[in-house]
């Protein structure tokens, strides 16, 4: 559930809406039973104790004793790029107010660029030249350690968001790319498809196993073990009984929308044509709703695009004549 949240946070870019999408799904805080038999946490998700949770050390296998990180002797449940982009969006909306804010200068990468190099994300900034105004995305590992520590620290604004679109606009010109493309996209969705089918057999089998412990425990005497026991198997039970029913959802979802090729094709031969008709707030959210992340290598001068497996599929229904 730890790693859903920083996933959530990751994806809605700004606490309110992940806070909502929370308890929406009825998740709440952890849930504990003292000594003396007493319940606390289960609490409903505010903006304050998710901010605590997403800037909780612990997570990253890691113990916090006054102003001092140490290593824990405990397991990591994120890994240290999960935990680094979300401090860096958390620290970037603490004076923006979040990705809802508008973007004023036209960041259309922002929140999908990633330094391959050092595999954490980069963050929007300009500097100023008199009356110019010069954009660049800069590596957050850079931004924190020193730009010596990053081997392509930063890069043109302007010239990479080009490029990008550039390279969408090219698959459109070319029959063998698009081909591809869809080929690509189709095989990630198939790998969304067995990836989802594989965790929720996994979780059918915890079911089982948190039922049977249930009937065990419950035919024990009462004890106040017993009763923390009790709270500790019912709450993941709603855990996994709650992400079963997320995943048959997504599962539904995948294989709803599948690629209609003729449109997929007329979206990216028209591409350049409709892009010079939108906005910079639409281009940005054409770009986020086609594009999972783009990792730039900077020393090796290579750039990806992942696209979102459904991604294309529901752009095209959305621009569909």
């Amino acid at each position: 559930q730890i790693r859903q949240i920083f996933e959530l946070y990751a994806e809605y870019q700004a606490l309110l809406p992940t806070v909502k999408e929370l308890n929406h799904r009825g998740w709440t805080t952890k849930r504990w039973v003292t000594k003396k038999g007493q319940s606390k946490g289960g609490r409903l998700f505010t903006k304050n104790n998710l901010y605590a949770l997403l800037t909780n050390v612990t997570y990253l296998g890691q113990i916090k004793y006054k102003d001092e990180v140490h290593n824990g002797e405990h397991t990591a449940i994120i890994t240290p790029d999960q935990f680094d982009r979300v401090q860096q969006t958390l620290l970037r909306n603490g004076h923006s107010g979040g990705r809802a804010v508008r973007n004023k200068h036209g960041a259309l990468l922002k929140g999908l660029l990633r330094c391959g190099s050092c595999q954490c994300a980069m963050s929007h900034t300009y500097t100023c030249k008199g009356t110019r105004r010069y954009r660049y995305y800069l590596c957050g590992h850079a931004q924190r350690n020193g730009r010596d520590q990053c081997p392509a620290p930063s890069v043109s604004a302007g010239e990479i968001e080009r490029f990008v679109v550039d390279q969408i606009h090219q698959i459109g010109t070319d029959p063998q790319l698009i081909t591809e493309t869809i080929r690509q996209v189709r095989l990630q969705s198939e790998d969304g498809i067995t990836h989802l089918t594989e965790e929720r057999t996994a979780l059918q089998h915890h079911l089982r196993t948190h039922h049977a412990d249930l009937q065990t425990i419950a035919s024990q005497p009462s004890t106040t073990k017993r009763v923390s026991q009790l709270a500790d198997l019912q709450e993941q039970l709603r855990t996994t009984e709650r992400r079963l029913t997320e995943i048959d959802n997504d599962l539904a979802s995948l294989r709803a929308n599948q690629i209609d090729e003729s449109e997929v094709t007329r979206l990216l031969v028209e591409f350049h044509q409709t892009w010079e008709a939108l906005a910079p707030r639409d281009q940005a959210r054409v770009l986020e709703l086609l594009i999972e992340r783009i990792d730039y290598h900077g020393q090796h001068g290579q750039i990806s695009l992942t696209f979102r497996p459904s991604g294309i599929q529901t752009l095209t229904q959305e621009t569909a004549v």
